[in-house]
């Protein structure tokens, strides 16, 4: 997230966590006297900053207007001219509190009256070290201080009242100084303030919580159907969503409500969804408006938690960004050329919200192992700060395989490489680690230190890591399939690329017993790489086995085996799963491939005269039938022109 530092403007009369403001770029001076013309000259050729627009009471900021905007022009000269009354463009309030909006807020609070069972959901959250966004002490102090407001809304007419008073809370700014604690911060959108968004967060967790539980789980009992459960949770989401938008609410909070939305939709429903598009559209669209994107100056009246709190967000939403981005096809929305995508510190949620001493006291500490940590448990934040490196490489790499306009590809890719490369070498000694070995060890040795920690890997830790090396060997492997696609040079590296791929992602999947509690994630391994390489490797073996050359080397004993253990990978897929319809298509192409490849007759050897490369682009036979056409687009991604997408 690097922008040219600018001095904040009158800070202590607004409140920054809303991040309404964002002042000039040179202190503030009241003019004696109308500056001369010549002076006017030279103040209107100066490049304008950006800014973000100041709420007031007349309505609610438009949010962050760039250097180009006619704002920020005014906003400049207003600051040559020595005129402190900032220029403002607010949007005016027109909701008000409705029967409707009433009752829609009345369903989510009911929600929450079943507290005992809301408490086991926020339980099992709160036994994780870190959460995924947000701060897991923020999310005690805000169950522990809820207890009572739902203790006392026992009867449909307190619930009509918490509602407007909700309703009310949210209209409000959230205060925030460099002075406040996290805890303050914390307790102002909770027991009397509570507020949409923040019931609207917790309502995601929960839906995480019901999507990753087994369905034999105890806590799914007295009508806590799983299924039901987080299609509930979604559900009143979405309605949270709408009331904060209708109380005029932007703040970091909604995105994270978004975000959780967004993911919640993904699980449900599928990342091909066409819902999951347009949600995490307003995830950018809403992050880029409070000015994520950017980094805050240095003297922002915001304390280091929420300063921190902002760059995570933004990392995170860049990466996810590249990552829908690469699975569909489709161009992504946050640029780099455009943000600022900063690493976040090495830090646990705990150490975020220390207090000033102890934080200070870390933040030293770091400040001299180069900003990692080095013993103990790895942080959640550990692995997002070693591989944001990555996520800008991707944005390089999608530019590669799905723009229009690449030129001299072959060297692109070279150095794209070597980038690579750079970035692994800059990593903690357990990122740097071989997967397929870690996972060997790991099987003979659950228990297993991680190097210079002195701690066990935890499963949260192993998927983490393999994760991101799913990442590296999966941009490696479409790096291959643009150069053939594009250059119509010889495949064999794309044929080792992916099944190396294939081979990793198989022998993660033997480690499910270990990674109980992320069942999901493998899934979607199963879907994001394993189909996409097994259709390259499958489609290849049918043009090859169209051939018959006797002297092809290409590892058909291999692939075999490979394809053969993943089709029932695939099989196990549970259809209530998001991205079922995408493994079900999979491995119903692959086992026709495999029908044709193992039960055909012998062929006599083609004439190779007739060129590899026109039978190479030849047609499937007719006979295979839509899945087989599915794995053939699969094995044909050619992203200038197709989009990688199911259609709804």
């Amino acid at each position: 997230m690097t922008v040219e530092q600018m001095s904040l403007s009158n800070a202590s009369n607004f409140h920054v966590a809303e991040q309404r403001h964002v002042a000039i770029t040179r202190p503030l001076v009241r003019a004696e006297s109308v500056p001369p013309p010549e002076r006017l000259q030279g103040i209107l050729s100066v490049p304008s900053a950006g800014i973000l627009m100041n709420s007031s009471a007349a309505g609610r900021s438009v949010g962050y207007l760039g250097g180009t905007s006619s704002s920020a022009f005014v906003a400049e000269l207003n600051d040559n001219l020595g005129i402190d009354t900032p220029a403002t463009l607010n949007e005016p309030h027109t909701e008000h509190l409705s029967d409707d909006y009433l009752q829609k807020g009345a369903k989510v609070l009911t929600f929450f009256q079943n507290f005992p069972k809301i408490r086991e959901f926020i339980e099992k959250l709160l036994t994780k070290c870190d959460s995924f966004l947000m701060y897991y002490p923020i999310y005690r102090i805000w169950f522990d201080d809820m207890v009572p407001i739902f203790e006392n809304a026992s009867h449909s007419s307190d619930v009509l009242g918490l509602a407007a008073q909700v309703w009310c809370n949210t209209q409000h700014l959230l205060p925030c100084t460099r002075q406040m604690s996290a805890q303050e911060w914390a307790r102002a959108a909770t027991g009397s303030n509570l507020r949409w968004e923040t019931l609207g967060v917790i309502l995601t967790e929960i839906g995480f919580r019901a999507a990753f539980l087994p369905t034999w789980d105890p806590i799914f009992k007295g009508g806590y159907d799983r299924k039901k459960t987080m299609h509930t949770a979604l559900e009143l989401v979405t309605v949270c969503i709408d009331l904060c938008k209708r109380c005029g609410s932007r703040n970091e909070l909604l995105v994270c409500l978004m975000y959780g939305r967004m993911l919640l939709i993904s699980i449900q429903k599928g990342d091909t969804s066409s819902e999951v598009w347009t949600s995490f559209s307003e995830v950018c669209d809403t992050a880029v408006l409070l000015g994520l994107h950017l980094e805050l100056p240095a003297n922002a009246d915001v304390p280091f938690f929420l300063r921190e709190l902002r760059l995570r967000i933004f990392n995170v939403v860049y990466s996810m960004d590249k990552f829908l981005a690469t699975f569909l096809g489709r161009p992504p929305r946050a640029s780099f050329r455009y943000s600022v995508v900063r690493e976040p510190h090495d830090l646990t949620d705990l150490e975020v919200c220390s207090d000033s001493v102890d934080l200070q006291k870390r933040l030293d500490e770091l400040a001299t192992t180069g900003g990692w940590s080095t013993t103990g448990t790895v942080a959640r934040a550990t692995w997002r700060k070693a591989w944001t490196k990555r996520h800008i490489l991707r944005e390089e790499i999608l530019e590669i395989v799905i723009g229009p306009h690449i030129a001299d590809i072959a060297a692109r890719v070279e150095y794209i490489r070597v980038r690579e490369q750079d970035a692994l070498a800059s990593m903690p000694e357990f990122c740097r680690l071989n997967p397929e070995q870690l996972m060997e060890d790991l099987k003979r040795d659950p228990t297993l230190e991680m190097p210079t920690r002195g701690v066990p890997w935890r499963p949260m830790d192993v998927l983490s890591f393999l994760g991101a090396h799913f990442g590296r060997a999966h941009a490696e492997f479409l790096l291959e399939r643009a150069v053939v696609n594009k250059t119509y040079c010889d495949p064999s590296r794309l044929i080792a690329t992916a099944k190396s791929l294939l081979s990793l992602i198989l022998k993660a999947n033997t480690l499910r017993d270990f990674l109980i509690e992320f069942q999901l994630d493998l899934t979607d391994s199963l879907a994001f790489y394993a189909v996409p390489a097994a259709g390259v490797l499958a489609i290849e073996m049918l043009q090859r086995d169209r051939l018959n050359d006797p002297n092809d080397d290409f590892p058909r004993s291999e692939v075999l085996q490979q394809l053969s253990v993943l089709v029932p990978a695939l099989e196990a897929v549970r259809p209530e799963e998001g991205n079922y319809p995408l493994c079900a298509m999979g491995v119903n192409a692959i086992k026709k491939v495999l029908d044709k490849l193992l039960s055909k007759p012998p062929r006599r050897a083609v004439d190779l005269d007739v060129g590899h490369m026109e039978l190479r682009d030849a047609q499937l036979g007719v006979n295979m039938g839509n899945d087989a056409d599915f794995l053939q687009w699969l094995g044909n991604l050619d992203f200038d022109t197709t989009g990688w997408f199911l259609a709804q």
